[in-house]
Formats: structure tokens, C-alpha cells, sequence
């Protein structure tokens, strides 16, 4: 009898389905937290002149770097207007990063966008199209916001059909790291795979492939770089929302610049936790 409640159990969890029908609904507020942790161990090599040089500007192989890096941002829909259109006001309440080099610490707590206040529209289905940025910032700063803006939304694109126990859905994003005055760019292939469903929450398995961009093949140096992470991912069914995600990521990363030599372990951690109120 066990064997066949089992069975019976087994078989209503396969034969679930849930679409991730993510939206914006109006009068809502929205708040999100994310969390970065960075860990990197670089080692350094090169000629004696070279070595001498790293050593007399103060630095040693190998270094080791870390960033804590959080922000908190809310956001705010309005009434449905004639339109169908639903506004939609962002804020950045709070935002941190602190770093070691080293051994050298710096903590930065300003917030740059303490005055910033984007606002835009969205059709409800958790698209969100920027209108104008209200603020004393500089055109750098209010592209820096789009920007983030426009990371966010492509953070997790969901399917458009129903998932069962055991499907899947593939999505790539890109990863850019600012190593020795240039940007390297790689892309990250993440694989989501439905664990289970509980209640009213989707459970989702991570796995991630890093690679370097082909872009990156045009520049004038060596660049070599590739990883791998897992994590998981929950999604609210009755909320349409994404629940919270985490990630733990290991990549490495080989460069050579006019003859010297950096070879780079990062190890990555990010969060990402979403209420609606």
C-alpha cells in the first residue's frame, strides 16, 4: 500500500505544470535585495624588471581581492491607466560596496543614486519601459541606471509555456570583469531545471557554464577564461514573481599583457530576494 501511495505521489508531482508568468501588478509595492560577494586570488609573473616594478609600486603576488557589494531598491506600480499602461516609479533606497586589495579595505556607503527617481511604464508583464530619470545626475550616471534597469529585467527571462518536473528552460547573460584597465567579457549559459513544486512555489535547480565572449578574441593580448556554478532559483506562482535566487560560482580567468602574466580564481556568491507589499 506504501509502495502504491508512493507511486500515486510520484506520479501527481510529474504530471504538475506551472506557467512562470511573471508580472507587475498595479498599486503594488515591490521590494528587492541583492547581494554580491566576491573572493580573487591573482597571481603575478613576468621578467625581473617587471617583478621589480609590481614590487616597488606595492604590490605582491600573489594578491588577494574581495568585494561585498549590496543594493535595495523598491518599486512602485500605480493604477491601471486608459491605456492598459501601468506607471511604474523605481528608487534606489540604499546601496554599499566594500572592497580589499591587498589588504588595503575601502568602504563605500553614498549612495549615488540617493535622488534618483526613474520612472516608466509596464503593460503588466513585468517589462518595464524606462520614460524619464528625475535627479541631479550626469548623462554617465543616468545610462549606468538604465543599465542596471534593463540587467535586472534580462536577469531571468521565463519560458513561455508550461514546465513539468524535470523541464528545463536555457538562458545566456553576459559577465564583464574590469581586470588591469580593460573589460572582460565573458558569457554566462545558466540552465534552470524544475525540481518540484510546493505549494504555491516553483523550485528550480542552477547550473552555469562560463565562457569567454568571442569578442574578446579580437584584442591585442591572451586572454583565456572559464567556469562553472549551481544555485537554485524559487518562483511564486500566485504572486507571478520571482521568490529569491542564489547562485555559487567558480571561474578562472588566464591573461598576459606585454609579456606579463596574470592567472586569476575568482569565487563568486550572489543573492537576490523579491516581496511584494
Amino acid at each position: 500500500m506504501l509502495l502504491l501511495l508512493s507511486a500515486f505521489t510520484q506520479c501527481t508531482n510529474a504530471q504538475k505544470k506551472v506557467l512562470l508568468n511573471g508580472s507587475l501588478s498595479p498599486n503594488k509595492v515591490y521590494k528587492t535585495e541583492m547581494n554580491n560577494q566576491m573572493n580573487m586570488v591573482m597571481n603575478m609573473s613576468g621578467d625581473s624588471a617587471m617583478m621589480e616594478q609590481l614590487s616597488a609600486s606595492g604590490m605582491k603576488s600573489p594578491m588577494t581581492m574581495t568585494m561585498n557589494q549590496g543594493m535595495f531598491m523598491t518599486t512602485k506600480t500605480g493604477a491601471t491607466q486608459a491605456d492598459k499602461k501601468i506607471p511604474v516609479t523605481i528608487t534606489y533606497d540604499k546601496m554599499s560596496v566594500t572592497t580589499n586589495i591587498g589588504g588595503q579595505e575601502n568602504t563605500q556607503e553614498t549612495n549615488p543614486f540617493s535622488d534618483a527617481v526613474i520612472k516608466g511604464t509596464t503593460e503588466g508583464d513585468g517589462k518595464i519601459k524606462v520614460d524619464t530619470i528625475i535627479g541631479n545626475l550626469d548623462e554617465g550616471m543616468r545610462a549606468n541606471l538604465k543599465t542596471i534597469v534593463n540587467n535586472i529585467q534580462a536577469a531571468i527571462k521565463f519560458p513561455e509555456n508550461e514546465l513539468k518536473i524535470g523541464d528545463s528552460f536555457d538562458q545566456e547573460t553576459p559577465l564583464v570583469m574590469p581586470i588591469a584597465q580593460m573589460q572582460v567579457k565573458m558569457k554566462v549559459h545558466a540552465k534552470y531545471t524544475l525540481k518540484e513544486i510546493k505549494g504555491s512555489k516553483a523550485i528550480f535547480d542552477l547550473k552555469q557554464d562560463i565562457a569567454m565572449d568571442m569578442s574578446m578574441t579580437d584584442t591585442p593580448y591572451k586572454i583565456t577564461g572559464t567556469g562553472s556554478g549551481t544555485g537554485m532559483m524559487i518562483f511564486d506562482i500566485d504572486k507571478k514573481m520571482m521568490d529569491k535566487s542564489d547562485a555559487d560560482t567558480k571561474y578562472k580567468i588566464d591573461m598576459e599583457i606585454n609579456g606579463m602574466k596574470m592567472d586569476m580564481d575568482c569565487n563568486a556568491k550572489t543573492s537576490v530576494k523579491m516581496e511584494v507589499e
